[in-house]
């Protein structure tokens, strides 16, 4: 049995403030995390202060990625400085790109759903199903290049549903992959690389579709080609890395829910007719094939999933059966009331000692952290929690249910978190008070060279940004009378005996990584 099913899931103007809300939470009240934040902002802030523009560098070294992110990044960094410290401007590249791949996914999804169940100008499902991907949530909070890559796709995915009726989609199609190409080098295209079959299937072997595809190809072709030779943009990486293991599996398994689950629905309901599915079909196959053997099991590879699962799944998401609907619906709040109850009871924990056990394990996840009660974040996160008790009991039965409640709980369980624990997080992942204490010892004697032994390359581009400290690797360090290495807790690196420790030390919650430095 279905549920008579409504034309939106929800309506335009809801959707906007819980994409805005989604995007922004969480960006701009955070110090520079480990890995991936604090690298990409060390890049656009040597972008800045170095005017390494045309060549990424990070910390005073060629930085090999593609620009397009770093520029936007840096960008905001500098125009918006007045206003908010350089990462927290410079992050909101992320939510630019994230907003784009919003709007452009909700309209491809449109396109195709139109003609099927009933015509849409916006297709709310599929922003809610990328939404309410796990997978997303910390990429899009942080400085991503690979947000960028998703929002290209999400524009070539709209240029290709739209090109059946106008070839000047073609154009639009175009600038998704440029957008691709300069954000994620040549093998960001490799996901789309199935699509080069849509042109065997009715839409798109018409003389629209066939002049738009032949428009982009000649257009970002000509476009990537140039940038390729005067950006030096990564190149492919072709060939089988490995045969896909059981973590990828188990990767998918929690990275895009629920729009996995539902992507599979329109492969039953079209079973005899996937010429109509080709689209996010050929792009799901095409991605897929891709992250089982060519990427990595890691979060940030299988993100040019997220799209042609989305679009896939907001096909099948209005088209569920009662049961299904229900069980989707039921898991999700489930879920995110349970989420919702560890945080109030981690925080309370935290201000009050009691359960002591509580207490204890996050104590010991966070030594020295000094809690700052504050009632402001109280009160916010309390309008949180009575907004999803709301949504418990007041939504009402579609459908879309499922999806939009799944939508709107990852939403809010994000905002009562950045309420109630960013401090705490933020105290844990931060560089910042140990870069000070390091730039406070070498500003004694403003060392001319400090060599490095061991250290990463978020470390190098932390200690760059926080204490302008750019440290030398390789032949320029053997003159050097200072040397910061990264070892391990208890255990001294065995270095030569004209080197003296002055200073040791490490981030209050990291066990692994340990700071020693040396001065000749």
């Amino acid at each position: 049995m279905q549920y008579s099913q409504p034309l939106h899931p929800v309506s335009l103007r809801l959707l906007c403030i819980l994409c805005a809300v989604y995007l922004l939470t969480g960006l701009l009240d955070h110090h520079l995390w480990k890995y991936e934040d604090a690298v990409h902002i060390g890049v656009a802030w040597d972008m800045v202060q170095r005017g390494h523009w045309l060549q990424p560098h990070l910390a005073g070294e060629v930085w090999r990625e593609a620009p397009l992110y770093y520029w936007l990044s840096a960008s905001f960094g500098q125009l918006l400085g007045g206003l908010l410290e350089f990462h927290n401007a410079a992050r909101l590249a992320t939510a630019f790109f994230g907003g784009i791949a919003l709007y452009a996914i909700g309209h491809a999804a449109a396109i195709y759903r139109s003609g099927r169940d009933a015509y849409v100008r916006f297709d709310a499902a599929a922003p809610l199903l990328l939404i309410g991907a796990p997978g997303l949530l910390l990429p899009m909070h942080e400085a991503q290049p690979m947000i960028a890559v998703l929002a290209g796709h999400a524009l070539a995915y709209w240029g290709l549903a739209r090109l059946p009726q106008q070839r000047g989609a073609g154009l639009l199609l175009a600038v998704g992959l440029i957008v691709t190409a300069l954000a994620g080098g040549l093998d960001a295209l490799l996901p789309l690389a199935g699509l080069l079959l849509l042109p065997l299937f009715t839409p798109w072997r018409s003389r629209n579709s066939l002049q738009g595809l032949l428009i982009a190809a000649l257009l970002a072709g000509g476009v990537i080609s140039v940038a390729a030779t005067q950006l030096n943009l990564p190149g492919f990486n072709l060939g089988i890395r490995q045969y896909a293991s059981q973590n990828h599996f188990e990767l998918l398994a929690w990275f895009a829910w629920p729009s996995l689950p539902l992507a599979l629905w329109p492969l039953w309901l079209y079973r005899r007719q996937l010429g109509q599915i080709a689209l996010p079909l050929l792009g799901t196959v095409s991605a897929l094939i891709w992250y089982l053997l060519c990427a990595d099991a890691r979060n940030l590879p299988a993100l040019p999933l997220l799209v042609p699962f989305a679009l896939l799944g907001a096909l099948g998401a209005g088209r569920l059966r009662r049961g299904a609907a229900n069980a989707l619906d039921w898991f999700g709040m489930m879920t995110f009331t349970l989420v919702g109850v560890i945080i109030w009871l981690a925080e309370i924990a935290l201000m009050t000692g009691t359960p002591p056990k509580l207490y204890k394990n996050i104590t010991r996840l966070i030594p020295g952290f000094e809690a700052d009660w504050t009632i402001i974040a109280w009160v916010f996160a309390l309008i949180i929690s009575a907004l999803w008790l709301l949504i418990i009991f007041g939504s009402r039965r579609s459908p879309w249910r499922g999806t939009t409640d799944w939508a709107c709980g990852m939403v809010l369980i994000w905002c009562l978190f950045a309420a109630l624990w960013i401090p705490q997080v933020d105290y844990g992942k931060s560089y910042e008070p140990m870069s000070r204490q390091i730039a406070a010892k070498l500003r004694q004697d403003k060392p001319v060279c400090v060599a490095s032994m061991g250290l990463g390359d978020a470390q190098r581009a932390v200690l760059d940004y926080e204490a302008g400290l750019i440290t030398q690797r390789g032949s320029k360090s053997k003159s050097c009378d200072w040397l910061l290495v990264q070892g391990q807790p208890r255990r001294s690196p065995k270095i030569d005996t004209d080197w003296t420790k002055v200073w040791e030390g490490a981030r209050p919650s990291d066990r692994e990584e340990y700071y020693y430095l040396f001065k000749r």
